[in-house]
This record gives structure tokens, sequence and C-alpha cells, in this order.
């Protein structure tokens, strides 16, 4: 398994150089996080990221009860 440390910043600038492993998961994870902005219209990449994930677990089949 491979730990990566990813920082989500509404300014995000794509490096102009080759990227590496971390910074292609940095540009791809900041990508996603724009388009869920854009997507739910929400303020900031912090809050598309939340309704996403709202939206994902609101479809989800509720669990069974024990």
């Amino acid at each position: 398994m491979t730990d990566y440390t990813i920082a989500i910043d509404d300014n995000y600038v794509v490096p102009d150089a080759p990227l590496t492993k971390e910074q292609y998961v940095a540009f791809v994870m900041n990508k996603a996080a724009e388009s869920y902005k854009n997507s739910y219209q929400t303020a900031d990449f912090d809050s598309g990221i939340q309704a996403a994930c709202d939206a994902h677990n609101a479809s989800m089949a509720p669990a069974e009860e024990e």
C-alpha cells in the first residue's frame, strides 16, 4: 500500500513540469474537488466534496438493522 498526503486547495495550480505520482494524485483530487464545487454549486472545494459525499451516502441502500 502507498500512502499519499494530498492538499485540496481552491487555488490549486497544475505544475508545468512532468508530474510525480504524488503530484498526479493531487492533480486528480483537486480537479475532482473543482468538479464537485461546480456540479453542486458550492462556495469552495471542501464544500463540494462534502456535497458529493452526502449525495453518494444518500444513494446507498440503508443498512439492515440487527
